[in-house]
């Protein structure tokens, strides 16, 4: 049974050989095929959509969006950016990256984090003024970890959903999808 759901897959919590809980993260069998045929697709109607929307030069925005799609289809690559996100925040006191202990081109096994989705916070309408007090600490958390990333690694998280950030009981915030990573090795551009 899934334990959550993955924009191309699933997670599953499962228990390492030393006995420690594991996040493993797999690919849906036969994505990578349906999401390229998808693409391919969209290209065949890029005319098409210049017609709608003058000036939008839909081919390479669909060749800037495949590529994308396609670095989001190797999970070697997601899981490489998750060991530099791991490896520079490992001692950081607000913010938390599970440490990956395997990866294949389609699955990833990281460290099991518990917390409460940043998503299920927001959907919290009224709240006390220290309810609120911590929801601004933790925007200023996530808005100096997108900022800062670029220069301290030279990556850039490009997918701040909600769903891909849990508070922790200690207060910190834990990243735990690194699926969309902008490379920015200079750090943010002017």
């Amino acid at each position: 049974v899934p334990a959550a759901a993955a924009s191309i897959g699933q997670v599953h919590r499962g228990t390492w050989h030393d006995g420690r809980s594991v996040a493993v993260k797999v690919q849906y069998p036969g994505a990578d095929v349906a999401l390229q045929a998808d693409l391919k697709a969209m290209e065949r109607f890029s005319r098409l959509f210049n017609l709608v929307v003058p000036g939008l030069e839909a081919r390479e925005l669909i060749h800037e969006v495949r590529d994308r799609m396609i670095e989001e289809l190797d999970y070697r690559s997601e899981a490489e950016h998750q060991r530099r996100f791991a490896a520079e925040f490992a001692d950081d006191r607000e913010i938390r990256v599970p440490r990956v202990l395997a990866s294949a081109p389609k699955v990833i096994v990281f460290e099991w984090i518990d917390g409460v989705a940043l998503s299920k916070l927001i959907q919290q309408r009224e709240v006390t003024a220290a309810e609120q007090a911590d929801r601004d600490r933790i925007a200023d958390i996530v808005i100096r970890l997108m900022f800062s990333s670029p220069a301290r690694i030279g990556l850039l998280h490009a997918d701040p959903h909600p769903g891909n950030f849990l508070v922790q009981d200690d207060g910190r915030v834990a990243v735990i999808d690194f699926g969309a990573v902008a490379v920015l090795p200079n750090g943010l551009p002017r």
